[in-house]
């Protein structure tokens, strides 16, 4: 378990994740804000409780920090977005994905594709006990991701929109499938 830093992340906060995430200073494959939410909500959820060394290399891809103090700083809110995460999986109602937003022929809409990206790859540091449980209830719970994966920005209409808004009832649908799972030894 992750030490506890009761101090939620304010917009500035991921401003600044997000501004890291895209420097020089992370690698190609270093994942901008929206997908690593996704990636730390899959991670948060699923089966298996994960070291933070199994998935802070994956979200900043060898990132080069300047200094102890960026690291620090930076790794830390990474840290404290995984918490804020699981903390609001766990009280029902709370959670909240961060969504890119996208223009389109209406203005500016939500697009969740990155969000789906990041949860897809968060399930695959579990591959295996996400593939032994698909099919049934997880897979029905999964639908609204999968749905919101096919859609691409030039797409986004009413039925984005809603399965959009049925993001938070279905991550922490997920987290509750697999708690359950693990109250009742099923792995």
């Amino acid at each position: 378990m992750l030490p506890v830093n009761s101090e939620s992340l304010n917009q500035s906060d991921l401003l600044r994740l997000d501004a890291f995430l895209h420097s020089p200073a992370c690698g190609r494959e270093a994942m901008g804000l929206s997908r690593a939410h996704g990636f730390l909500t899959a991670a948060a959820s699923g089966p298996e409780q994960l070291e933070p060394g199994e998935w802070l290399r994956l979200v900043f891809d060898e990132p080069v920090f300047e200094n102890g103090e960026q690291a620090e700083n930076m790794l830390g809110l990474a840290m404290r977005l995984y918490q804020e995460i699981e903390t609001t999986l766990e009280s029902a109602g709370s959670y909240r994905p961060v969504l890119d937003f996208v223009r389109d022929a209406g203005g500016v809409a939500v697009d969740a594709t990155a969000w789906c990206q990041g949860y897809f790859s968060g399930m695959s540091l579990c591959r295996e006990l996400w593939s032994m449980h698909s099919g049934g209830e997880l897979s029905r719970l999964l639908a609204p991701i999968f749905e919101l994966a096919r859609y691409r920005s030039a797409a986004l209409d009413d039925f984005h929109r809603r399965l959009c808004d049925e993001l938070p009832g279905t991550a922490e649908s997920v987290y509750r499938y697999w708690r359950a799972q693990e109250n009742t030894s099923a792995f």
